[in-house]
């Protein structure tokens, strides 16, 4: 709400002026009077004012001489002048000194709301440059965007911030679009400009538009660029905003010297409809794998039939695990090379499949360490989106398993060969290295040094890791439910469990369970 000062000598000038208009419905509250200058200007020095409302001849200090000092002390106050006296010179100098009425008393009331609604279209833009000209101004219209797209923001809320952040409402069609990046291990990582690369294709975008059309473009949570197509109407409305987003894809592409693909949802008729063009675009990333020299352009036809593909055979197991006894790494390899391999003419492959068995090598792999991190596993999966780097993924967890699995087997001394044993057989209790220290009659902290020296992480670590590795097991080939599971591991508390699980696995339960898809 603008705050209001009337500044005149006459009393009842003052108090009409307070009854004239409903200044609660213009967003405005009188905050102060004063009968001359002076008055004014110390009322002044204890709180900014937006708009003062002053008579010219005053004692002590007329009304030029105010706007003059407050001018000189904030900029951006408004002024009227009310005045009794019609001269030429009174208005010169009121024009000059940047006032944006010069009113004649008795007061026109439609005159005085006239202008008073032109100061406030002038404050709505002054506050629309201030905002633009800062960064924050695009960090919140992403959000909102963002929140938009993902159906978390409050219908009224949206609306007002729409208004705001100029996100239109009124267009005849909305449509949802997603530019998905994906780097090489040379060079930066695109995923860190994403901001820049969206405003800069906002940008491109909006360039020999057809009448009434837009783009909007803004980062989503998942490391895409999405995209918000409208129009003005309906025909031919596919084929421009192919054309726009190809026009991205190839210049986001030569930028970057990354892969870019595109994918574009259904359109809709209402500003409502747009999260539902956006999750047919997501629905279609999330069951698809890329290609990696196979880059594309496509519009989702029926994202109910996006993961209808030919099922892949799992890989031989059996044999895979004999390899990694054997130590074949050459073979290892070729291994890995032939299954994850691109088989016909398809743009784009099924995710699901591919992943549930490149996470069944991983954890086949896994289960050779006696201390396994799922963290290299798990964490990484989430931003994998090509064939090369699942494979890529494969390879490099496999190996780390196998340059340590095949050197010299280690020994443990006797009292840390029983510590270990009890982990194993009584993971589900509560253990503690003062119990255990007392099994074995030696002191708690000596005990902790040699377990750390000998198995190279603290007691504690070593249980949690052994705890969540039964945990990931159930929760992939079980159906029971995470709280359960939390039992079974030894977490009482389901939500400690679940931070314990983030920190060790790099993913939440429930997380892993979206990306390992039971067949």
């Amino acid at each position: 709400m603008r705050s209001v000062m009337l500044v005149d000598d006459e009393p009842l000038i003052v108090k009409g002026m307070q009854a004239i208009i409903d200044w609660d419905q213009n967003n405005m509250q009188i905050v102060g009077t004063a009968c001359n200058g002076l008055e004014a200007l110390a009322m002044i020095d204890e709180g900014h004012v937006d708009l003062i409302i002053t008579d010219i001849m005053m004692p002590q200090m007329t009304g030029l001489e105010l706007i003059r000092e407050i001018k000189a002390r904030n900029p951006y106050t408004k002024f009227i002048i009310l005045s009794g006296y019609e001269e030429f010179k009174y208005v010169r100098e009121g024009i000059s000194l940047g006032v944006e009425n010069y009113l004649l008393k008795p007061v026109n009331m439609d005159e005085l709301e006239a202008t008073i609604k032109h100061m406030q279209r002038d404050w709505e833009h002054e506050e629309m440059r201030q905002i633009q000209m800062d960064q924050s101004w695009r960090i919140l219209r992403n959000n909102i965007l963002q929140r938009w797209a993902n159906e978390t923001i409050d219908a009224k809320e949206f609306r007002e911030r729409a208004q705001m952040l100029e996100i239109p409402m009124n267009k005849s069609t909305y449509c949802a679009a997603s530019l998905r990046i994906v780097g090489d291990d040379k060079g930066d990582d695109p995923q860190m400009y994403l901001p820049g690369i969206a405003e800069q294709c906002e940008l491109l975008g909006n360039k020999d538009l057809p009448d009434g059309c837009g783009v909007i473009c803004f980062p989503d949570q998942e490391g895409d660029i999405m995209l918000l197509f409208v129009s003005a109407g309906t025909e031919g409305s596919a084929e421009w905003q192919l054309q726009i987003l190809n026009r991205m894809k190839q210049a986001v592409a030569e930028d970057t010297g990354a892969r870019v693909w595109g994918i574009m949802g259904q359109s809709e008729s209402t500003y409502l409809g747009f999260p539902k063009s956006c999750k047919s675009v997501k629905l279609w990333l999330q069951n698809h794998l890329f290609i990696d020299w196979n880059t594309f352009i496509m519009q989702v036809v029926n994202e109910e039939a996006t993961n209808q593909h030919q099922e892949k055979p799992g890989p031989a197991m059996e044999q895979f695990r004999k390899l990694l006894r054997d130590g074949k790494g050459t073979e290892v390899d070729r291994f890995i090379d032939e299954f994850f391999i691109a088989e016909g003419k398809e743009p784009c492959l099924p995710r699901t499949p591919f992943f549930n068995s490149a996470i069944q090598l991983m954890l086949s792999a896994k289960e050779l360490e006696k201390t396994p991190d799922y963290g290299d596993i798990f964490g990484p999966l989430s931003r994998i989106h090509t064939l090369s780097k699942l494979k890529q993924l494969v390879r490099k967890v496999v190996h780390r398993t196998l340059d340590t699995y095949h050197t010299a087997e280690k020994t443990y001394s006797p009292h840390i060969m029983s510590v270990l044993e009890v982990v194993k057989n009584h993971y589900q209790d509560e253990l503690s290295l003062k119990t255990l220290s007392q099994r074995l009659e030696l002191h708690p902290n000596y005990l902790g040094q040699l377990f750390q020296q000998e198995v190279g992480t603290t007691f504690s670590d070593y249980v949690n890791q052994y705890r969540i590795e039964r945990a990931t097991h159930l929760l992939l080939y079980s159906d029971k439910k995470t709280a359960e599971i939390a039992g079974e591991v030894g977490y009482w508390d389901s939500t400690y469990f679940y931070r314990q699980f983030k920190k060790y696995a790099g993913v939440s339960p429930t997380e892993l369970r979206s990306i390992y898809m039971k067949r």
